[in-house]
């Protein structure tokens, strides 16, 4: 048996299992950064919309915009 090729392939093969494995932290830490970002665009709607909202309701319930009327 040849035990420096059986070194060498055993070299390859666990250099192969650190390269995969590497690359799958990468790509995980990449979607998790994409699902953060999600995250914080959802937050950022949601907070957004509601103080829209509000700032309507309020123009409603107060009358509109701050111009006042002119009366004769």
């Amino acid at each position: 048996m040849n035990w420096r090729l059986l070194g060498w392939l055993a070299a390859l093969f666990g250099g192969a299992i650190v390269a995969i494995w590497l690359a799958a932290t990468v790509i995980g830490w990449i979607f998790s950064g994409l699902a953060a970002l999600i995250k914080i665009a959802l937050v950022v709607g949601v907070v957004g919309g509601l103080v829209f909202l509000g700032w309507k309701a309020k123009n409603a319930l107060t009358g509109g915009s701050d111009k006042r009327q002119l009366r004769r």
